[in-house]
């Protein structure tokens, strides 16, 4: 059970973490981004969200380990580069076509979508015809799988500097609602030390352009990054008074921070190769190569973010997301929302990309070639060979099949619980004990354990417990922000009473 805590990772090319003082620097871009449908939590989640992977970057960022491809400019006129770029964006959009008509033809009917999220990489770094021919497969092609819920939401990430009015004004035309800015500072410096390519004015420039395109009440988030290296807690007020102060206001941000993970740039100034243990300064110190904040300050920058920007009317809904309260409710996202929701399920296409149907996990390859090749062989044995066989031939797509587990694997129900633990814990609602309590699988014995394990939350006034509003045993949550800061151990403290109570 313990090994789950390290090896559970939200599945999407861009996720949120779990802060703690003992692991804190962690930067999963999330993007991902939570809805305003209104269910009671221990309802079961049966709507489906689809996220769609953009890999191009102009180049890849110091912190950055995600399945992407860099493409370089492309403003230098080099046509030689132009060429390969839109030879293999043609390869990457068949691959994805590809796989998403298999999802249309091993369906039994069109799919009810909540979100659409295309992430990345940069997914503004594709061409216009890309998107759109993208867009069309899902949800207007004679196969197409999918169809949308009335109040759908669509959401596209989009880097300062990547895009101009004409191409936001398309990207609106194709039905696009909602943008997910990568701004992650507002300081020039800290952008370059990031190995960012945009600068601050890029940052302002582009809000003008959604204003412009979407108007004042214009439905997007932004992203920010606490943690990096040269990061005073003097510059991280800045940063949050200068995002708090934006025109239009964002109506949703994400705030993450930096892990210095292992094969990337930072991971080179900033790890001990031999024990993969981030340093506080860098092998080689120099102004290039700032010392990142302590763990301390790590932990007020965390701190002072969730009481400043309650201060500013934003709900602190999940532990790196921020909505914005306005006259028209809570602007959370939709599409994150889903990954936080009991039962909750989405297709994913693309490279890396990582669904989860029916319980069933399934991680797409990573590498460019691989994902093609795999994508050809997809078509092939699932749909080439259709014709020829009978209905209780074929066999199902590989997001779909589950593999046999061997004795030392945990068992589905093990997994779900889990999976519903951590991901509950991340929010602000917390988890509802009297769904443990009443499904078939648990029952009471889980729920005490579950209790055993939030203790030290209670102890440490760390986490509280409800349980006179609703039910039996009501909701046991994480405070915020101390209790979200410590979030992987109280957890982890919860996964050891399973564990026991298991064995």
């Amino acid at each position: 059970w313990l090994r789950c805590i390290l090896l559970f990772a939200l599945p999407i090319v861009a996720t949120p973490f779990c802060v703690s003082l003992t692991k804190k620097r962690h930067f999963v871009l999330d993007k991902l981004f939570l809805h305003e449908h209104q269910r009671s939590d221990d309802e079961e989640d049966s709507s489906f969200s689809l996220y769609v992977h953009i890999p191009y970057c102009r180049r890849r960022c110091n912190y950055c380990d995600f399945a992407i491809v860099p493409i370089g400019s492309r403003d230098d006129g080099d046509q030689t580069g132009i060429v390969g770029f839109e030879n293999m964006d043609a390869s990457y959009k068949n691959a994805l076509l590809d796989e998403i008509d298999v999802i249309g033809k091993s369906s039994i009917s069109k799919i009810c979508l909540r979100s659409i999220y295309f992430g990345g990489g940069t997914p503004s770094l594709a061409p216009l015809s890309t998107l759109q021919d993208i867009m069309h497969s899902v949800l207007k092609s004679e196969n197409a799988p999918f169809y949308l819920d009335e109040d759908s939401e669509i959401t596209i990430e989009m880097d300062p500097g990547t895009f101009d009015l004409a191409y936001l004004v398309a990207v609106k035309g194709m039905g696009f609602n909602r943008i997910s800015l990568g701004v992650q500072s507002f300081d020039d410096n800290l952008l370059a030390t990031m190995g960012r390519v945009h600068r601050a004015a890029d940052v302002y420039r582009s809000i003008g352009m959604i204003e412009q395109v979407f108007g004042e009440d214009a439905n997007y988030s932004i992203d920010l990054i606490s943690g990096v290296p040269g990061l005073t807690l003097a510059g991280w007020t800045e940063t949050l008074y200068k995002a708090a102060r934006l025109h239009p206001r964002p109506m949703h941000m994400s705030l993450y921070d930096l892990q210095v993970e292992k094969g990337t740039t930072f991971g080179k100034w900033y790890g001990d190769t031999e024990d993969n243990v981030v340093l506080d300064i860098p092998r080689n110190n120099s102004p290039s190569h700032p010392a990142l904040p302590s763990a301390e300050d790590s932990a007020f920058m965390y701190s002072y973010a969730s009481g400043y920007l309650r201060s500013k009317n934003y709900e602190h809904y999940e532990i790196s997301s921020y909505a914005y309260r306005s006259d028209n409710g809570s602007h959370r996202s939709k599409h994150n929302q889903i990954y936080w929701h009991i039962g909750g399920q989405w297709y994913a296409v693309g490279l890396g990309a990582t669904s989860n149907i029916n319980g069933v996990r399934f991680a797409r390859p990573r590498a460019l070639s691989d994902y093609i090749s795999w994508t050809e062989g997809l078509r092939q044995n699932l749909i080439d060979s259709l014709p020829s066989q009978t209905a209780d031939d074929v066999r199902k797509p590989p997001w779909l099949y589950k593999e046999p587990k061997s004795d030392d694997d945990l068992t589905d129900k093990d997994d779900y619980i889990l999976d519903v633990v951590m991901t509950r814990l991340r929010t602000s609602e917390g988890l509802d004990l009297d769904w443990v309590a009443e499904h078939d699988e648990y029952g009471e014995t889980y729920v005490e354990a579950i209790i055993r394990g939030f203790e030290l939350a209670l102890d440490l006034d760390l986490g509280g417990r409800d349980d006179n509003s609703h039910g039996k045993y009501g909701y046991i949550r994480l405070n915020d922000p101390k209790g979200f800061l410590f979030s992987n151990n109280i957890i982890s403290n919860v996964f050891v009473e399973l564990s026991e109570m298991d064995s």
